[in-house]
């Protein structure tokens, strides 16, 4: 409960929020990538079966379907996790939390539920792009221009580092984070996940608040008044 009420107040005093969000924020939705679940059973189970999918990361990275099935199960996954999304508990709590606090966000996932709670989509870079961005044969928006713009005006203000789901083993989002809190004089480094996936690097201990445990009850705790 320390950790939770020190966050709290580090997010309320922060002059901006700079949001790293991997696949562990939409695990806590209930999307799962790399689970072969009740989900994926239902949803893609004529191509479990023809193409022995274990979960819709392998569907995605799939070099057997034919040119059709594979436009077939993108189009379902963009109408399933994307157009027929409806804004969780955790989203609106995230965009609770965040207020009217100016904001960017990194993320590596591609379900596209960040905008749909409210949040600027060229306040959003998704690194490795979109589900619909892929079943239109499209390459990821950049958006390195704005972050840069971002840190230009907040990197030498209170700054807070939100890390949601972000595996401890992962480099794409995590690594450069932890290297930007190291440098930044002001920043502080939040990292939302399960006990096993927390990491923080002795250099940024110090400046760090790690909470453990499931992302829909920490931000729920973290958005009470």
């Amino acid at each position: 409960m320390e950790s939770i009420i020190k966050a709290k107040d580090v997010i309320r005093n922060a002059d901006a929020v700079l949001i790293g969000a991997s696949n562990g924020l939409s695990i806590s939705e209930g999307y799962n990538i790399f689970a072969d679940n009740e989900m994926f059973r239902k949803q893609f189970g004529d191509f479990r079966h023809k193409y022995r999918l274990r979960n819709v990361l392998d569907g995605l990275l799939s070099q057997n379907m034919t040119p059709e099935d594979r436009q077939t199960f993108l189009d379902r996954l963009v109408e399933l996790w994307t157009d027929k999304y409806e804004v969780t508990q955790v989203m609106k709590n995230l965009r609770s939390l965040i207020g009217d606090k100016p904001y960017f966000i990194l993320t590596t996932n591609g379900d596209q539920h960040l905008e749909a709670v409210g949040f600027a989509a060229e306040r959003i870079w998704e690194i490795e792009g979109t589900f619909q961005l892929a079943r239109d044969g499209k390459h990821p928006i950049n958006r390195q221009e704005n972050l840069n713009r971002f840190l230009q005006e907040y990197g030498d203000k209170r700054l807070v580092v939100l890390e949601l789901g972000i595996g401890s083993i992962n480099r794409i989002i995590k690594l450069p984070l932890m290297r930007l809190v190291h440098q930044l004089p002001d920043a502080t480094y939040i990292t939302l996940n399960l006990p096993h996936e927390i990491y923080v690097p002795q250099e940024i201990e110090a400046k760090s608040i790690p909470l453990q445990g499931d992302i829909l009850m920490t931000l729920d705790k973290l958005v009470r008044p």
